[in-house]
């Protein structure tokens, strides 16, 4: 047996999610209209491509999340002049700042509180921030197996094979680095194994693709560990 069900969007218990002023990334695609202005929380992939994607369109975006830095496994030079390109077509970011609260949410749009006693208006507040395994009806405790508090499933990283041995878990439900290549490589090598095959050892590293506006890709290492392995390297 095979899981390779994915994840769903992560909804925090004290947000409602009405699918029109407080959205998460799914809900988000069946809008019949975008409004003016977008608060978008998480500045993880899904919430940096929905942001500059929604800037491009011409909508006021505040970009909320509560680390200081942001897609910080990418090299920190492309991340400077991607920050600058998002800042010069306006939009706002809000980093090592929490949303705390939804005061109110009507026709006239919808206010929120940041942790720092800031208050936000817009239109809609799109929540980005995480995943989680889409593991909750799978009955997996009928078979022994637990989750962590996202849902992910535990596996080891050379045959993906979970505690029982005879069923392996693949893709974004084992956590990172959740790409649709080392997916489609992690189920390879469980069919592999599960047929006596040889296992291949994956690759070391992976391509990473960030459908922003501007795109963003990369893959190897960045110029900071380079640097930290004393290796020579051109810019």
């Amino acid at each position: 047996l095979v899981i390779a069900v994915g994840t769903s969007c992560y909804r925090p218990e004290e947000l409602q999610f009405d699918g029109r002023f407080v959205c998460d990334s799914d809900q988000f695609l069946a809008l019949k209209k975008i409004p003016d202005s977008v608060v978008v929380v998480g500045a993880g992939v899904i919430g940096v491509e929905y942001a500059s994607i929604l800037n491009v369109l011409g909508r006021e975006v505040t970009l909320v999340d509560p680390r200081e830095n942001y897609l910080e496994f990418i090299d920190r030079e492309i991340i400077q002049e991607f920050t600058k390109i998002l800042r010069s077509r306006g939009l706002f970011f809000r980093l090592g700042r929490k949303l705390t609260d939804i005061l109110s949410a009507s026709i006239d749009g919808v206010e929120v509180a940041l942790d720092d006693g800031e208050v936000l208006k817009s239109g809609m507040v799109l929540y980005a921030a995480g995943r989680v395994g889409a593991t909750a009806n799978l009955g997996l405790e009928n078979c022994g197996l637990s989750t962590d508090s996202r849902g992910r499933i535990s596996v080891n990283k050379e045959t993906f094979q979970t505690e029982k041995m005879h069923i392996y878990a693949v893709g974004d439900v084992v956590g990172f680095p959740a790409l649709a290549s080392t997916s489609m490589a992690q189920g390879r090598i469980a069919a592999c194994h599960a047929f006596g095959e040889e296992v291949f050892k994956p690759s070391e590293f992976y391509p990473y693709g960030i459908y922003s506006v501007p795109e963003i890709s990369t893959c190897g290492l960045s110029e900071m560990e380079i640097e930290k392995l004393g290796l020579d390297f051109v810019v």
